[in-house]
């Protein structure tokens, strides 16, 4: 049986490198990028079932592209988006409409 791909993307490298040890030991198969145009790149070369970025990112586009790109790759992946920024809560409703959950930073894990 195959595991979930997860395509996990965070600028912050401690915070993609901690959940992606904690995906892996729950059981998934983890794919990191560290910014947009990555995993941009991994969406139109790759398969994913779940899609779990960061929201606010440098550079040119955010989490919100990387939604949008995997939406329209991978119409079957759950896009799950996270930010550190509490009123994220306040803009769920318009994000939703792309993502199919908002979780705030920081995450907490349970292992």
């Amino acid at each position: 049986m195959a595991k979930p791909r997860i395509l996990l993307v965070d600028d912050n490298q401690s915070v993609r490198m901690s959940l992606k040890m904690i995906l892996e030991y729950n059981g998934f198969e983890v794919v990191a990028a560290a910014g947009v145009h990555e995993a941009l790149g991994l969406i139109h070369s790759q398969v994913f079932d779940v899609l779990l970025s960061d929201l606010h990112m440098p550079d040119a586009g955010d989490g919100l592209t990387v939604v949008s790109a995997m939406r329209h790759s991978h119409p079957k992946a759950i896009t799950l988006i996270f930010s550190g920024y509490p009123e994220m809560k306040g803009a769920a409703s318009a994000i939703l409409l792309q993502a199919d959950g908002i979780l705030t930073k920081p995450l907490a894990s349970e292992t």
